[in-house]
C-alpha cells in the first residue's frame, strides 16, 4: 500500500538512497498480522497473502500427516476450517503467552478459551509455556516462541518472493522491525527477540511501542500549512483496542516556526486482559448456556470441536452486530446429527457486557491523570484497532470525551505496520535533519539497580523522564568488597542480577596515586528494544577529595568533573604510589621516593579497567540459551524442508490429477480411432487405470510419497505414448505403394550419403595437396582448424557415422519387404507401422545430419584456406626481412669502415654523427612505408600470430 498523501514520501526522500536492502515492518496482533514493505522501488507497500488479503490471522495449524508422523503446517487464513475441525491442532492468539508462566492468570483465560490445546510447563525456562499437540512425539511440543518464528518466517518468505518480483530490489528481508505493547514486560520483549532469530532474521533494528507508530503515522499523513507552524502544543491520545489488550497512549505533537515537528511521548494507561476476544468470549458464554439448556446436557459434555464451533459463531456475531441489530446463528449437525440454532441482539450483547464499560475507558483515565493533564486539552481520541468498530465500544467513549473528538483519521487496521515501518527506516538510516519529524519518547516505568541487596532512593531512569543516552553511575569502592552483585528492577520488580567476582585481580592493573582509591562504575541503558541492562563495567582511580560522602546513587559522574579531577590530581602529584588493594582495609599505603626527577618520570594517565560481565541471572522466564536456540534452529529447519517436500508433493499430485483427466478426455475425444486397433476391453483396462488413480489420490495418497506419485505419473505417461502410436498408426498410410515410394526416398538417401562422403574427401585431398605443394604440415594446420569448430561438425559427424550402419540394415529389410506385395501383405499392420516410423525418424535424422557436416565442411575449408594464404604472405614476409637486414648489415658494416677512415681525415666526427642519425632515420621511415603498402594482410597476420603459439611473433 502506498500512502494516500504526499508528505510523509517528501519527508523520506532523502531516506530512501540509504536504504540498500528491505525492511520488513510487522505488526503482530493478537488476531491479525500485518506487515509492510520499505525499499529501493517498494515504497511501503503491504505483503499481501497468497489470496491477496491485505492483512493474515496471527495463526497456524500444526497435525500429523497421516501415519508417516510427519507434521503438516498450514499458516494463516489458509486453515480455514482446521480450526473447528482440529481444535487440538490450531495454534491461535498465541500472542498473550509469550514471556508468561503457565501459572499467569492470563495463561489460565487463554487455556479456558482454547480448550482444545494442551499447555505444558517448561521446567528449564521457569515454568514457560510450551504446546504438546498429543503425538507422543517430541517433534510435536513446542514453545512459544518457535511457533510465533513459524508464522513470522512464512511472512518473511512472502516478503522475498514479493522482492524478487521486483527489478528494482534486492531480494533480502533480514532488517525487521515489530510493534509490541508498551506494558510488555523484559520476559516478553525477549521472547519476541527469540521468536524473531528463530525466524531466520539477522538484524533486529528494534521493539516499537505501538502507540508509538501510530502516532508517528498519524503525524507523517497529517497535513500542514505554513501557518500551522505555531510552536503551540496540543494533545491527542491514540486508543488502540486490539483482541487481547486495550492501549491509551497520551501524545503531544508541537509544529515548531523552525519546520521541525516534535512528537512527545506523554504517559499510556492499559488493561492487558480486556480486548475484542473478551467480548466474543461473553458472547461464547451466552450461546454455549443455550446450546446446554436446548440439548439437555452439563458443560462436561462440550467438547472441544463443539466449544471450537461456538467461539466462532460467537465472532462472526460480534462482527455481524457492529452492523446490525441482531444475527441468526445455525450450525448443522454440532451434536448427535442435530443442529444447534439461536439469535442474538445487539442490546443483548450489550447488556452483558455492561460490567465491562469501565474497562472500555479506564486506559484513557489513568493516561491522563499520569501525565496530569486534563481531560478538556485532549484534542481527539485517535482510534485504532479492529474492536474499536464495535458500537459498544464507541458509545461509551464518546459519552467520556463526545463525539466530536472522536478521530477516525488513521487506517484502524494499518497504520501501526506503517509506523513500525517508518520508525524502522529511522532506525537503521540514523538520519536527521531540522525539518524532519523528531520523536521523543519516555520511560514509561522506574528503572532502578541495587548493589549487594542495598537498595536506596534514586532510579537510574524514573518513570516519565525521556530515554537519553546510557547513564554512568559510581557503585561502590573495591577496597570494601572484592564482590559485587548488581541488581536490575522495573517498577520494584528484580528483573536479573549480575554477580562479580574477584574484582581484585582486575584492579592490580591500575596505578592510582596515594590521594586516590579504586571506584566500581556501571554503564547502564535503554535499547532500541526498551530492555534496561547494565553493558559496561570499569574500574577507576578516584581522587578522595572529589568523592562525596553519599552513597553511589548521590551522584552521576559527568566529563566536565572528570576532567576537575584529573587536573587537580596532577597538580598534587609528589610521589609514586602503588595501590595496596585489600577488601577489608580502607588505608592507603604510600611508597615515597627523595628523587625530583623520579617524581616527573612518574607522571602516568589513569585509563580504566574494563571488567567482563559475567552471564546474568534470571527471576523469571530466561532467554532460550544459544544450545537451544541451535536445536530448535534445526528443528525448524527440519521443518520447512518437510514442507518443500509437501508442497512438491501437492505439485505432483495436482500434476497426475491433471493427466488423468487429460488421458480420460484424450481417449473419449479419439474413441472411434482407438477402436480400430483395440478391443473394447483394452479400451476399459485404460479407463479403469485412470479412475483407479484419480480414486487413489482421493482416498489413499495421505501416506503416499514424490516417488509414488512420479512412478504413476510415469505410467500414465506411457499409457499416452502407447494410446497416441495407435492413433497414429491408423492416421499413416501404410499401403503398398506408399511403403514403396518411401523406401525408395530411403535407397536414394542412402546413395546421396555416398555420393557426398566421395565428394567431401576429394575436397579435403585438394586442399591438402595445396599445402604440400607450399611445403607445410597439412595435419597440424587441419587439427588447428577442428579446434575451432569442433563443437559443431565433428559431433554431428561423429552421429551421422553411428546411424548409417543401423539405418542400412533397416533399408536392407525394407527392402525384402517390398520385394512383392504378397511378402508386404503378410505383415501385421503393426510390425509395417514399426518400420515406416524407423524409416521416417532415419530419413528426418540423415538429412539434418547432412546439413550440418555440409555447413562444418564448408566452414573448415574456407578456415584452412585462408590459413594456407596466410602462412604463403608471412613466409615472404620473413624471407623479405631477412634480406633486409642482410642489407642493413652489409651498409652499416661500410659505413663503419668509412667512419673509421673518417675519424683518422676529419676532427668534426660529430657531424658526421649527426649526418649518419639523420639518415639511420630516413632509413627507418622508408621501411615503415614499404610495410605499410598492405595494411589489411598485416592486421591479418597479427591477428593469426595472436592465435598460433608455435608461430613467433613479428614487428612490422
Amino acid at each position: 500500500m502506498r500512502l494516500k498523501t504526499s508528505s510523509i514520501l517528501l519527508l523520506l526522500v532523502p531516506l530512501f538512497s540509504l536504504v540498500s536492502s528491505a525492511i520488513l515492518g510487522l505488526d503482530f496482533g493478537e488476531k491479525f498480522t500485518k506487515a509492510v514493505l520499505l525499499a529501493p522501488g517498494v515504497p511501503f507497500e503491504l505483503v499481501l497473502t497468497d489470496e491477496g488479503k491485505r492483512k493474515d490471522l496471527s495463526g497456524i495449524s500444526i497435525k500429523s500427516n497421516g501415519n508417516n508422523n510427519k507434521i503438516e503446517r498450514v499458516y494463516g487464513s489458509q486453515t480455514g476450517s482446521l480450526c473447528t475441525r482440529f481444535p487440538q491442532t490450531c495454534l491461535l492468539d498465541i500472542k498473550s503467552l509469550l514471556g508468561k508462566s503457565i501459572e499467569d492468570p492470563q495463561v489460565q483465560e487463554y487455556a479456558h478459551q482454547h480448550p482444545g490445546l494442551k499447555l505444558v510447563s517448561d521446567n528449564t525456562r521457569s515454568n514457560s509455556i510450551k504446546f504438546d499437540l498429543g503425538y507422543d512425539n517430541d517433534s510435536y511440543i513446542f514453545t512459544v516462541e518457535e511457533i510465533v518464528a513459524m508464522g513470522l518466517a512464512e511472512i518473511k518468505a512472502r516478503a522475498i518472493s514479493d522482492l524478487e518480483s521486483n527489478p528494482t530490489a534486492l531480494p533480502i528481508a533480514e532488517d525487521v522491525v515489530v510493534s509490541i505493547p508498551a506494558f510488555a514486560s523484559p520476559a516478553t520483549r525477549q521472547a519476541y527477540l527469540d521468536s524473531l532469530q528463530l525466524a531466520g532474521f539477522s538484524n533486529i533494528l528494534g521493539l516499537v511501542d505501538d502507540g508509538s507508530a501510530i502516532a508517528l503515522n498519524y503525524v507523517s499523513n497529517k497535513k500542514l500549512q505554513k501557518s500551522d507552524y505555531t510552536g503551540i502544543k496540543e494533545y491527542h491520545i491514540v486508543y488502540d483496542m486490539g483482541a487481547g489488550s486495550t492501549r491509551a497512549t497520551l501524545f503531544s505533537f508541537t509544529p515548531l516556526k523552525n519546520g521541525t515537528i516534535i512528537v512527545e511521548l506523554e504517559s499510556i494507561g492499559y488493561d492487558e486482559s480486556f480486548g475484542g476476544r473478551k467480548l466474543t468470549s461473553s458472547i461464547h458464554d451466552v450461546l454455549t448456556e443455550k446450546f446446554l439448556e436446548l440439548f439437555k446436557l452439563q458443560h462436561t459434555d462440550i467438547t472441544p470441536k463443539i466449544s471450537a464451533r461456538l467461539f466462532e459463531a460467537a465472532e462472526k456475531a460480534k462482527i455481524i452486530l457492529s452492523a446490525n441489530n441482531d444475527y441468526r446463528i445455525s450450525l448443522e449437525s454440532i451434536y448427535d446429527d442435530r443442529d444447534f440454532k439461536t439469535s442474538i441482539s445487539r442490546e443483548e450483547f450489550e447488556e452483558i457486557n455492561s460490567d465491562l464499560v469501565s474497562k472500555i475507558t479506564d486506559p484513557i483515565i489513568t493516561a491522563i491523570e499520569d501525565a496530569s493533564i486534563p481531560l478538556k486539552d485532549i484534542k481527539s481520541i485517535i482510534l485504532h484497532g479492529g474492536s474499536t468498530r464495535i458500537p459498544f465500544v464507541q458509545k461509551h467513549l464518546t459519552t467520556l470525551v463526545g463525539e466530536d473528538r472522536i478521530s477516525k483519521s488513521v487506517n484502524a487496521d494499518e497504520s501501526c505496520a506503517l509506523g513500525t515501518t517508518l520508525k524502522g527506516l529511522r532506525l537503521k538510516t540514523k538520519f536527521t535533519k531540522s525539518t524532519e519529524i523528531e520523536l521523543i519518547e519516555k520511560s514509561y516505568h522506574n528503572y532502578e539497580i541495587n548493589v549487594n541487596d542495598s537498595r536506596k532512593e534514586g532510579v537510574v531512569y524514573a518513570k516519565g523522564a525521556r530515554i537519553s543516552e546510557p547513564t554512568k553511575i559510581e557503585l561502590g569502592k573495591i577496597s570494601n568488597s572484592n564482590s559485587i552483585d548488581i541488581g536490575l528492577y522495573e517498577d520494584d520488580k528484580l528483573i536479573k542480577s549480575y554477580q562479580f567476582e574477584d574484582l581484585s585481580l582486575k584492579a592490580k592493573k591500575l596505578n592510582c596515586k596515594s590521594k586516590e582509591e579504586i571506584v566500581i562504575f556501571g554503564t547502564f541503558a535503554i535499547d532500541n528494544n526498551k530492555l534496561f541492562d547494565l553493558t559496561k563495567v570499569e574500574l577507576e582511580c578516584v581522587s578522595k577529595k572529589q568523592k562525596s560522602s553519599g552513597g553511589f546513587f548521590d551522584k552521576f559522574l559527568k566529563k566536565d568533573s572528570e576532567e576537575k579531577v584529573e587536573e587537580e590530581e596532577e597538580e598534587e602529584v609528589e610521589e609514586l604510589v602503588e595501590p595496596q588493594i585489600d577488601v577489608n582495609d580502607t588505608s592507603n599505603a604510600t611508597n615515597k621516593t627523595s628523587s625530583s626527577k623520579t617524581k616527573k618520570s612518574s607522571i602516568r594517565l589513569s585509563i580504566p579497567v574494563t571488567v567482563t560481565i559475567p552471564k546474568p541471572t534470571y527471576t523469571g522466564i530466561k532467554p532460550i540459551s544459544k544450545t537451544t536456540k541451535e536445536r530448535l534452529l534445526s528443528k525448524l529447519k527440519f521443518l520447512d524442508e518437510q514442507d518443500e517436500i509437501a508442497i512438491k508433493l501437492e505439485h505432483v499430485k495436482n500434476l497426475l490429477e491433471g493427466q488423468c483427466y487429460e488421458l480420460r478426455n484424450h481417449i473419449e475425444s479419439n474413441e472411434d480411432i482407438l477402436l480400430e486397433e483395440l478391443s473394447s476391453v483394452d479400451l476399459i483396462d485404460f479407463r479403469s487405470t485412470i479412475s483407479d488413480f484419480i480414486e487413489w489420490l482421493e482416498f489413499e495418497s495421505d501416506n503416499a510419497s514424490v516417488e509414488d506419485v512420479l512412478e504413476k505419473i510415469t505410467h500414465i505417461n506411457e499409457a499416452k505414448k502407447k494410446l497416441d502410436s495407435i492413433i497414429s498408426l491408423v492416421n499413416t498410410d501404410l499401403s503398398y505403394e506408399s511403403f514403396k515410394d518411401l523406401h525408395s526416398k530411403a535407397s536414394d538417401l542412402m546413395l546421396k550419403v555416398e555420393e557426398l562422403t566421395l565428394e567431401l574427401a576429394a575436397e579435403v585431398e585438394q586442399i591438402k595437396e595445396k599445402f604440400s605443394k607450399e611445403g607445410f604440415d597439412y595435419t597440424k594446420e587441419s587439427s588447428k582448424v577442428k579446434t575451432h569448430s569442433i563443437g559443431n561438425g565433428k559431433d554431428n559427424l561423429l552421429n551421422l557415422s553411428q546411424i548409417i550402419p543401423d539405418y542400412k540394415t533397416v533399408v536392407e529389410e525394407v527392402a525384402d519387404l517390398v520385394a512383392s506385395e504378397k511378402a508386404y501383405k503378410s505383415h501385421n499392420k503393426q510390425k509395417l507401422y514399426e518400420f515406416y516410423q524407423s524409416l521416417v525418424n532415419g530419413i528426418h535424422s540423415i538429412e539434418q545430419g547432412i546439413e550440418n557436416i555440409l555447413s562444418h565442411h564448408k566452414e573448415s575449408q574456407e578456415l584452412l584456406s585462408d590459413r594456407l594464404e596466410k602462412l604463403v604472405y608471412r613466409r615472404v614476409q620473413q624471407e623479405y626481412r631477412k634480406k633486409l637486414k642482410e642489407l642493413e648489415k652489409a651498409e652499416a658494416e661500410e659505413k663503419a669502415a668509412e667512419a673509421k677512415q673518417a675519424e683518422s681525415e676529419d676532427p668534426e666526427i660529430e657531424i658526421e654523427e649527426e649526418d649518419e642519425e639523420e639518415e639511420q632515420q630516413q632509413q627507418e621511415q622508408q621501411q615503415e612505408e614499404e610495410e605499410t603498402e598492405s595494411p589489411e594482410v598485416e592486421v591479418e597476420v597479427e591477428a593469426e600470430n595472436e592465435n598460433d603459439s608455435e608461430i613467433e611473433h613479428d614487428e612490422l
